[in-house]
């Protein structure tokens, strides 16, 4: 998939809001799983709550055992979704999707 035909993130950072578009150029089969969800049920465009859902499935959570360490690795004084999405750019083992800015 080529950076054009992305889904495309966005973050509001005065109303602390996610959104995202999953484009209709896109086909559902061409999603990563966790997006195609989404899609297969006519869903593309994702609210605050939509976005979260998926940010949590790509991020450690905040119950996790060694938690303070990862959050010293990442050199964060608390556990921040927003920040961690940030520094490890929505990396995960499920797919080969990440963040690109700009």
């Amino acid at each position: 998939m080529s950076h054009e035909r992305l889904p495309n993130l966005r973050y509001d950072t005065d109303a602390k809001q996610f959104s995202m578009s999953l484009f209709s150029d896109i086909p559902t089969v061409d999603l990563p799983l966790s997006l195609e969800i989404f899609a297969d049920n006519g869903k593309r465009e994702l609210t605050h709550q939509d976005v979260m859902t998926w940010i949590r499935g790509r991020i450690c959570p905040a119950g996790r055992q060694n938690i303070n360490s990862i959050l010293k690795e990442l050199d964060l004084p608390e556990y921040d979704e927003f920040e961690i999405l940030m520094h490890t750019m929505a990396r995960c083992d499920k797919d080969e999707l990440y963040l690109v800015i700009g």
